[in-house]
């Protein structure tokens, strides 16, 4: 049998959470075995069967708070990860409850933990190996959506290249509008906003319908809408009057009036930011206490024997808000008057040897873990630019003041997809704040693990070849 949408499908749904049910049941036999002995656990005994039993009973009020994603097509790797620890700390919640309420057996909480944890890995594996199967098929032209663009094509142009895709599974049938397309808009012309009515009825397989409202058409636009209404067909309406908003925006109310804020920054939630300041100062607070100064000892003395000079290098850089801050480093080039106007480039003969050690392994970068601990900066975030390079590319590159919404940090989403080091053109360092800015809007915790992993990857694999 061929599923259409697999989003909305009640057999799909009963589908996973079996599956959930299987998991979960082999993650806390597992935790009962490592507890206590294999052979015990492979007798079943009744405790284990009441730990069992209720695990799987547990697994239904997760999935109704904590529903499936994997399956959506807009869903990213590190959403899947956030999903699956939320569902195992949902169903590891009621577990407890449920099992403090049995009072003739005794649960050790650990026992729990364990389970709670097994069952976050294997969930993981499971949604994000199906996620990626999914994926491969939508490319190969299997589960698509079918999807037709009406209005400016400039103005749908970031909706085009993203439903384009096709690991998302979405095939765009063409587009409606008086206006010349784009010349990387490779998709059929099929006439103004008459001829939408007409086409929508000789293709019932068209299911999203992506629209720039024109008051010149307000009437086929009404037809249109109601028709989409009566047929199943997602409608969805881009703000004209904010044509010059390219991201997503934020609904929110103050008192009786509806607002769109012009982006969605997760870190303006205090949670969120507490969360976030807490881990940065755990972890700095343990490095600066452990490795740092082992580190420090070492990269001293070379560095005193190779260039005369200070060992910390203080340098002026904007942080949040625009504020300035000294960021640290340890000194990888030889005291000169261009340090704060110059980028480094590969052959630089401002830098000593053990100085262009420390910058290809990021040692240098190891004193800022005191400005994360002091609160300047974070683990991941916008790396800070130098005030000159502020001023200067703030006039040239659209919308670059937004990534001092947040605090700059050692690494960041820039750096670990390649856009590290120095920056030769205006169009590499627009690319760079692109991906600072997308940080900005898609912050999350899972993101942040995610960065700082592929930034230890990177460093040990040596692959960063503008970190000179």
């Amino acid at each position: 049998m061929k599923i259409k949408d697999l989003e909305e499908s009640g057999l799909v749904k009963a589908a996973i959470i079996c599956n959930d049910i299987f998991f979960v049941m082999i993650s806390y036999w597992l935790s009962f075995a490592l507890m206590h002995t294999f052979a015990l656990a492979c007798a079943f005994p009744y405790a284990l069967k009441i730990e069992l039993l209720v695990a799987a009973l547990s697994i239904f009020p997760a999935f109704y708070i904590a529903p499936p994603i994997f399956l959506k097509r807009l869903v990213h790797g590190n959403d899947i990860l956030t999903r699956s620890v939320y569902t195992a700390c949902v169903q590891m919640l009621f577990m407890i409850i449920a099992m403090g309420l049995i009072r003739s057996i005794s649960f050790p909480r650990t026992e729990i933990f364990i389970g709670a944890v097994c069952f976050t890995v294997l969930l993981y594996i499971e949604r994000s190996t199906i996620h990626a199967y999914l994926q491969r098929s939508r490319s190969n032209g299997h589960n698509l959506r079918h999807v037709i663009l009406v209005g400016h094509p400039w103005t749908l142009a970031d909706v085009y290249h993203t439903l384009n895709d096709h690991s998302l599974g979405f095939k765009i049938l063409g587009i409606f509008t008086r206006k010349e397309l784009p010349p990387d808009m490779r998709i059929p012309n099929l006439g103004d906003r008459r001829s939408v009515m007409p086409y929508l009825r000789q293709h019932p397989e068209v299911k999203d319908l992506y629209m720039v409202p024109d008051t010149d058409y307000v009437t086929e636009t009404e037809e249109i809408f109601r028709y989409c209404e009566d047929h199943m067909i997602r409608f969805y309406a881009l703000p004209v009057f904010l044509e010059f908003l390219t991201k997503r925006m934020e609904l929110s109310h103050l008192g009786n009036t509806m607002l769109l804020s012009v982006r969605n920054e997760p870190l303006q939630d205090p949670v969120n930011r507490g969360m976030k300041r807490l881990f940065d100062m755990l972890v700095s607070g343990v490095f600066l206490l452990t490795v740092f100064p082992i580190v420090y000892l070492v990269a001293a003395v070379i560095i005193k024997i190779q260039s005369p000079g200070p060992v910390i290098f203080k340098q002026k850089r904007n942080g949040l808000d625009g504020k300035v801050f000294n960021c640290l480093k340890f000194r990888s080039m030889h005291v000169n008057a261009d340090a704060d106007r110059l980028q480094a480039t590969k052959d630089d003969p401002r830098k000593f040897r053990f100085g262009d050690f420390m910058r290809k392994t990021n040692i240098d970068e190891f004193p800022q873990f005191i400005n994360v601990f002091k609160g300047e900066m974070s683990l991941v975030g916008p790396r800070p630019h130098m005030l000159l390079h502020t001023e200067e590319y703030s006039r040239l590159i659209r919308r670059y003041m937004v990534r001092h919404l947040v605090k700059p940090g050692i690494t960041g989403w820039a750096q670990v997809q390649g856009f590290r080091g120095e920056t030769k053109t205006v169009d590499q360092m627009e690319d760079r704040v692109k991906a600072d800015i997308w940080y900005v809007e898609n912050w999350s915790f899972s993101l942040d693990l995610r960065i700082m992993w592929r930034t230890v990857i990177n460093m040990l694999k040596r692959n960063e070849k503008n970190a000179y």
